[in-house]
């Protein structure tokens, strides 16, 4: 073969050469080294002043992503992939985008990952958003659907013509949206954690007659919760909550613990157990969930609710899927 025709040939060969980047599947995708799981053991304590009247027990913080193959947009597609934090591909994740021209009126498409976390759609024409990430996991005697956290931190619209990438990544605690968090720390469904509430009555000591089973203005409770089992990714840590009761407020939002199973004990400083009474919206609505006993003295296993949203194609990305469970406390009479 003469020198113009190996050229030629060369030439063929990088045209019909593929751009790693630019193919999906499970096939052709390479995850490579992931950095190793954050680790989440020993006890953290928090003093909370009357004033105050929540608490994320992780912080403000959003854990490190996973290390994902890479991908060069596609116009009028989205695709990504879907993970967990070690990196482990998730199949059978489902997202969803939908897109609206002038008029308002939506139209929307979607997919699940394929055995190797990877997912590509084609987006109605229009301004397009995500209006669903989620992922089942097997929880307690049951399975729990999660909410699914975008690694950018973002899900808002985008021009459909353009193509966009997006992977998504299975959380079990950390923040899903700075801008959010700084606007409402005390927004639970911004906590990729559970969440439940602890809420209790406070006796007024000005007043004629107070029941007795009334905290007295300035008691101090604590509230601890301590691991069962490692949770979702081997998180062992048990976190005690100190709060000095006042009339200034009856509940305290105790936010964004790493999904697992727990024992919650609650007391008053002098060591006496407070009555504990699973109660609100999220009360009895499960045999497996909740708070078990309903009614217990002192402590009780605590398993987080998964919200109403039974359906993979209503899990909002970004946005908890966890109910907030109401714990009444009560002194003992």
């Amino acid at each position: 073969m003469n020198s113009k025709l190996c050229f030629i040939a060369a030439l063929l060969l990088v045209g019909c050469s593929k751009d790693p980047s630019d193919i999906g599947g499970d096939q052709t995708a390479n995850w490579g080294e992931q950095p190793a799981l954050p680790t989440v053991t020993g006890e953290a304590t928090f003093t909370l002043k009357a004033a105050d009247d929540y608490v994320s027990v992780m912080g403000n913080t959003t854990p490190r992503m996973p290390n994902f193959p890479a991908l060069k947009p596609k116009k009028g597609v989205v695709r990504g992939y879907v993970a967990d934090l070690s990196g482990k591909p998730l199949q059978g994740a489902y997202i969803g985008v939908r897109s609206t021209a002038t008029g308002g009126l939506y139209s929307g498409a979607s997919g699940e990952t394929d055995a190797n976390g990877y997912y590509e759609i084609t987006i109605p024409w229009g301004a397009a958003e995500f209006y669903a990430a989620g992922y089942t996991i097997d929880y307690g005697a049951g399975r729990a659907i999660m909410s699914l956290a975008s690694t950018d931190g973002k899900t808002g619209s985008f021009p459909s013509a353009d193509g966009l990438v997006k992977n998504f990544v299975l959380l079990s605690y950390g923040v899903y949206n700075k801008e959010v968090y700084g606007q409402k720390p005390r927004d639970q469904s911004n906590y990729a954690g559970g969440s439940f509430y602890i809420t209790y009555n406070v006796g007024d000591p000005s007043e004629y007659y107070t029941p007795p089973n009334y905290l007295p203005e300035g008691t101090e409770i604590q509230i601890t919760l301590t691991p069962d089992e490692p949770g979702l990714y081997g998180e062992n840590k048990t976190f005690v909550i100190n709060k000095t009761v006042s009339l200034q407020n009856y509940n305290i939002l105790i936010m964004n613990v790493p999904v697992g199973r727990y024992t919650l004990s609650a007391k008053v400083k002098d060591g006496k157990p407070l009555q504990l009474e699973a109660v609100g919206r999220y009360a009895g609505t499960s045999p497996h969930y909740g708070l078990k006993p309903a009614r217990a003295v002192g402590s009780a296993k605590l398993l987080f609710t998964p919200d109403t949203r039974t359906e993979l194609a209503m899990v909002l990305p970004n946005y908890s899927n966890w109910g907030t469970l109401q714990i009444k406390a009560d002194r003992m009479e």
